[in-house]
């Protein structure tokens, strides 16, 4: 089980002016797996039973005991454009999120709900109570983020989750989408809301929003549910949105319409389209109910209590005294990747805060061993473990931070020879080299034995049904190979089986490969969708059976043909889907029985299949050229047919065939197209 519970909101892009949207994570989330949220949920009903949340705070500064204040750190991921937003509109937007959650006068957020009785602060203290403005800047191509990629964005840049509210401001995020955000109870070093900078406060790039894609976000961070959660179910107070005076709506409202979707609320009353957890307009938006408060504040009391105590108020610089003059420069930085192999390259991020002017770096060992510039790329030619030490300034003076035995460089180990197989079969899990990368140390890969599997008595498997961490990537690992052993185009090829749970979503299965010791990688394959599915959706754990028609990758590995440690690993991503299965991993020749390749599975058609004998082979875009090949499941070539013409479509005559299963193979140029088929009379 997950650490206790995370997950992620989305808000998607577009929200205003569409409504084909797919559903939000969270709504996928309460759909799969009820029983996980439920852990949550009666923490925070506990909280309100007790009715304890407005918890004092006795403080002479304070004029209102009920107000708990939130420091927040923004940590803009940028490529250097237009994304590496003003300190202005980071202003801008802490000044939007008062304005909605203390219902101030006179502004957008003065609707007719209620003073929620939480403010937000940006940060004037560091984590080591050191002078800041509560902005954090890096430069690097995470500003292009995927959902998945959230454990690496923490790498980059992360304060303490018990202390500050981290906020990510990025160019785009996968998905079309505007923004997620963590719910209470999820890993702390996942803990936080991620935002386009153009959605992102209501100045500068964000100069046509009203900055709510934020405010909703914290809403989720706060415990609110969509007040569309749940459609209208039967009770407004204890399902739905789990809050009595938020009227129920059937689906998410955009634009600013006038409707009443639910007619269950006593009295019955309109969809609150002006509520900040419902998908309208910005600019209609204006109001949190007493209720959704209510909520608010008790996630404050039961999962969130130490960043809004005073001690921590008075830490961060956010109590009202504080006066915050000309911050001196904090030198700062972070590799992703400290264990590399010698002669590797390496990108150095430079996260100094408070508006760094110049930089000069010293790397022992590296080469160029000093650099002026922000983020340096440094080449390490000898093995051995090495200082780095950056010196920065900014009109205030200078700062320096030096990390000891930082980097550590090795000599690559000659990866294994091909060629190599793997049928899961060892009891033994993982076995033959493979590792596993299970950041969250929750749900990963295991050995199945229960489902039937494409080769054997195993397979391995993950299980994204219960696997509540959205987002997540757990790949399996496979040993380092030497390609240079090999003779010949070599292939990786495996089997699958995949179902979803819901027809709206699917998880995603990725293959990657470095040739420099994991420094990059490099996408080899992708499915996701129904190019992943082999199986019917399904609410129930999928396991395929004697109906399950396995799916293949087959990818031409050429590219690595003269590298001498090659990993490669098999990611999934989870999307609270279904399990998925792999099996019969082969690297080397192409193994019997693959029956698609990497890029072209659906370009090939066969047909009838199964037949007397009598087929038809077409393919969608390509012409079939040279010779068919017909080979046996056993991997032998039967025969081969002449292609005389270069046509796309081509009648095969196979009378002489006894009962069975056999592949048609059909190879030109870097093309390799394999077909399964049955003969059945």
């Amino acid at each position: 089980m997950k650490k206790l519970l995370f997950l992620l909101i989305v808000f998607n892009a577009g929200l205003s002016q569409s409504q084909n949207l797919n559903p939000c994570y969270f709504d996928r989330y309460q759909q799969a797996h009820k029983e996980q949220i439920d852990l949550a949920e009666q923490k925070i009903k506990h909280q309100l039973i007790s009715g304890d949340q407005n918890k004092q705070i006795n403080s002479p500064q304070n004029h209102n005991p009920n107000l708990k204040i939130i420091p927040v750190v923004v940590h803009i991921i940028h490529l250097g454009g237009t994304e590496n937003i003003s300190d202005a509109q980071v202003q801008s937007q802490i000044d939007v999120l008062n304005e909605d959650f203390r219902k101030i006068a006179g502004t957008n957020g003065d609707g007719n709900g209620v003073d929620t009785d939480i403010e937000y602060c940006l940060a004037k203290k560091d984590p080591q109570g050191r002078c800041t403005n509560g902005i954090v800047r890096v430069n690097s191509s995470l500003a292009n983020h995927q959902t998945y990629q959230r454990t690496q964005l923490k790498q980059l840049s992360y304060w303490d989750n018990t202390r500050y509210l981290n906020i990510y401001v990025v160019k785009t995020i996968s998905g079309s989408t505007l923004g997620y955000s963590s719910f209470p109870g999820g890993p702390p070093d996942e803990d936080g809301i991620v935002v386009r900078h153009d959605y992102f406060g209501k100045t500068g790039t964000a100069s046509a929003s009203l900055g709510r894609t934020t405010t909703h976000e914290i809403g989720h961070w706060l415990g609110l549910y969509h007040t569309f959660n749940g459609g209208c179910g039967i009770d407004t107070c204890l399902d739905g949105d789990y809050v009595c005076d938020t009227p129920p709506a059937v689906n998410p409202n955009f634009g600013c319409p006038t409707i009443n979707s639910c007619s269950i609320d006593v009295p019955d009353v309109n969809d609150q389209i002006a509520n900040y957890m419902d998908y309208s307009n910005d600019n209609c938006k204006s109001m949190f109910s007493n209720g959704q408060k209510q909520r608010a504040q008790a996630s404050l009391m039961s999962f969130r209590f130490d960043i809004w105590q005073q001690w921590n108020i008075d830490s961060t610089g956010c109590d009202s005294g504080f006066v915050n003059g000309p911050c001196n420069v904090i030198a700062d930085f972070v590799t992703l990747n400290p264990n590399i192999c010698i002669g590797n390259q390496i990108t150095f991020y430079d996260k100094s805060q408070n508006n760094p002017t110049s930089y000069l770096w010293d790397f022992q060992g590296g080469t160029p061993s000093t650099s002026a510039v922000a983020n340096p790329a440094i080449t390490y030619t000898a093995v051995g473990t090495f200082q780095v030490k950056l010196i920065a300034t900014n009109a205030q003076g200078t700062d320096s931070l030096i990390w000891s035995n930082y980097i550590n460089v090795t000599t690559p180990p000659i990866g294994q020879a091909l060629p190599y197989s793997e049928n899961f079969e060892s009891t033994t899990f993982p076995t033959n080299g493979i590792t596993i990368d299970n950041p969250d140390g929750g749900i990963t890969w295991e050995r199945d034995t229960i489902a039937l599997h494409y080769s054997g008595a195993a397979s391995a498997k993950i299980n994204n049904l219960i696997n509540t961490n959205y987002g997540q990537s757990d790949a399996l690992i496979l040993p380092g190979f030497d390609f240079t052993t090999f003779t010949g185009i070599p292939y990786l090829t495996y089997k699958w089986a995949y179902a979803r749970s819901d027809a709206n979503y699917s998880d995603e299965m990725i293959v990657l490969a470095s040739k420099d010791c994991g420094v990059t990688w490099a996408q080899l394959f992708y499915r996701t969708g129904a190019a992943l599915v082999t199986g019917p959706t399904q609410i129930t754990p999928y396991i395929p059976d004697s109906t399950t028609v396995w799916k293949s990758a087959n990818i031409n590995m050429n590219t690595y043909a003269t590298f001498q440690n090659v990993i490669i690993k098999i990611v999934n991503v989870t999307d609270g889907g279904n399990n998925l299965y792999i099996d019969f991993i082969n690297l080397g020749t192409l193994a019997a029985g693959i029956d698609n390749t990497e890029n072209e599975s659906e370009k090939i058609i066969l047909y009838p299949n199964p037949s007397n004998g009598i087929f038809t082979l077409e393919l969608n875009e390509e012409k079939l050229k040279g010779e068919l090949e017909i080979v046996n499941s056993l991997g032998f070539v039967l025969f081969k047919i002449k292609i005389s013409e270069q046509e796309n479509k081509q009648q095969l005559l196979l009378p002489s065939l006894e009962n069975g299963i056999y592949f048609i193979r059909n190879t030109f140029g870097d093309k390799l197209f394999v077909k399964r088929f049955v003969i059945l009379k």
